[in-house]
């Protein structure tokens, strides 16, 4: 498998505090890899020097299987901070002059062509004012898509937005991997991301807590029950042989290795005396919540 990214023993720190200690991970070619991890984890600062605009103190990166260069800047688009653009232009007139200090060729014919990938050719023309917020976040986006694009390294594209505009987003970056895009993403919002993982890299400490596909990660989902009275249900499948636990929310459980077993344990509980009132699989925010604790608790 081609690597789009690939870092060994990246560190950074800053006054005397180390943010990455160590960080080492690959990020596939033309699939969505989320980035992973807590508030002040260090996804951004990885971000920053994976871009260029900051040196590490120790460490490697390769982009697209090369040595990092200041050429690598020809195939890599970043979003890392709020979209600024030119309120009084065009959408097109934005995503052109961006092109033309990228030293694009017909920067016009290749802004309209971007505009066109995410989904904005026909408010092309609409001042960028005019712009909802997910409109802006597309067109940030767009203004990263300019031609030899080929990896894109994206901060929260979805902060801010509704319900719609992130839908709008996600549903533009999982077209662009069809094009061969590749897309290193980090997010707060990990159920909506859920749909979309492909490829997963867990930041916990300044250090990779897991990476992998997010297929492989999935199977080690728990069978989570809700009930009415987790004391009593908690007793009865342990005493049955289950390996359960007590949930992370009220009047949930989390039971290993329970696979095709659904019908048999909202027997064994109702012959209990215990109403279950929802069963599901974990999902991936409780897997992410598993993978941390299981560290702070191993530190």
């Amino acid at each position: 498998m081609s690597s789009a990214i690939a870092v060994h023993g990246l560190t950074k720190s800053y006054r005397g505090r180390r943010v990455l200690d160590g960080l080492t991970f690959e990020v596939p070619e033309a699939a969505i890899t989320l980035y992973l991890g807590p508030n002040g984890a260090g996804k951004t600062t990885t971000f920053r020097l994976l871009a260029g605009l900051e040196t590490p103190d120790a460490g490697e990166i390769h982009i697209l299987e090369k040595p990092w260069s200041p050429r690598v800047r020809r195939f890599l688009g970043v979003t890392l901070e709020e979209p600024r653009f030119y309120p009084w232009l065009t959408g097109r007139e934005n995503v052109e002059i961006a092109f033309r200090y990228r030293g694009a060729e017909n920067p016009a014919k290749a802004a309209l062509r971007a505009l066109e990938r995410v989904g904005l050719a026909n408010a092309a023309h609409r001042r960028f004012r005019d712009y909802s917020l997910g409109m802006r976040q597309r067109l940030y986006l767009a203004a990263q898509l300019f031609p030899g694009v080929r990896l894109l390294l994206l901060d929260e594209p979805t902060n801010g937005l509704d319900v719609e505009g992130r839908e709008e987003v996600w549903s533009t970056l999982q077209a662009l991997t069809c094009q061969g895009v590749s897309l290193f993403v980090s997010t707060h919002q990990v159920l909506e991301a859920e749909r979309f993982a492909e490829y997963l890299v867990v930041l916990h400490g300044g250090r990779v807590a897991y990476q992998g596909p997010y297929r492989d990660l999935a199977k080690r989902r728990r069978f989570v029950l809700r009930v009415d009275d987790a004391a009593e249900a908690l007793a009865t499948l342990r005493a049955a042989g289950y390996e359960a636990l007590l949930g992370r929310r009220p009047g949930e459980l989390y039971i290993e290795n329970a696979v095709g077993q659904a019908d048999r344990l909202r027997a064994r509980l109702a012959e209990a005396g215990v109403q279950v009132l929802d069963q599901r699989f974990e999902d991936l925010e409780e897997l992410y919540w598993r993978i941390k604790d299981g560290l702070e608790r191993a530190a």
